[in-house]
């Protein structure tokens, strides 16, 4: 039974990755409203949220680059994995929305922890399971310690907002643990969140990956090889 679990949550992740940014967006789209009365300040939640949003069809792009004859390379943006959205002590609601609607729009599979504001962590996922967004896809952890959930296999990273204390605590504990790199994006910026408005920040959620390919092959469509970086 369980290794039947592991193999559908698999599944569901996977196609959520897959579906592209555009399509994960309107999920989302249909929960801002929701989300932004949450915040305590709903015009400003609906800005900051529908400006991520809006980044959707650039996640989408295919770059062709320049390879050797007889060979096509395309570079793109996937979701980097399994994502930890933790709140400190001192997080705003809108700062942990944003980092949650950032890892989810980018295709990653979600836990959100945030011990301060467990009722909000329930409400905003029952909206963005009201919209389609699969419970495999995106849990809510308030009943674990968060040193605790920071041990998870296989976590690829943990968008903090919070004190800059609260972000090096993440990150020394983090450091200290066996297994893949985790990686840290953090938000500090309580008032202007303007970590989130930078050019960068969607893309701290995702890996560029190329596919190559032989087009010489038969067919002229012999996939060689995907690397990801």
């Amino acid at each position: 039974m369980t290794n039947e679990f592991k193999k559908n949550h698999a599944q569901v992740c996977e196609a959520w990755r897959l579906l592209g940014a555009v399509q994960r967006a309107t999920y989302l789209e249909a929960a801002v409203p929701k989300l932004a009365l949450f915040t305590g300040d709903a015009n400003k939640a609906r800005r900051l949220f529908n400006h991520l949003l809006s980044a959707a069809p650039s996640l989408d792009e295919v770059h062709r680059m320049t390879g050797a004859t007889g060979e096509s390379n395309d570079l793109y943006v996937t979701a980097r994995g399994k994502t930890m959205v933790v709140g400190g002590e001192s997080a705003k609601t809108m700062a942990v929305l944003g980092q949650l609607i950032a890892a989810l729009l980018t295709g990653n599979e979600v836990i959100l922890h945030c011990p301060s504001q467990e009722e909000m962590c329930v409400e905003a996922a029952k909206v963005l399971y009201d919209t389609g967004i699969s419970d495999d896809v995106l849990s809510v952890a308030n009943d674990s310690q968060t040193i605790t959930l920071l041990h998870i296999d296989r976590l690829a990273q943990v968008a903090v907002a919070g004190s800059a204390a609260e972000v090096q605590e993440v990150s020394q504990t983090l450091a200290d643990t066996d297994g893949i790199l985790t990686q840290v994006i953090a938000v500090t910026d309580m008032e202007g969140l303007s970590d989130m408005l930078t050019s960068d920040y969607l893309h701290r959620f995702v890996t560029e990956r190329v596919i190559t390919i032989n087009t010489t092959a038969i067919g002229g469509n012999a996939s060689l090889l995907e690397l990801g970086t």
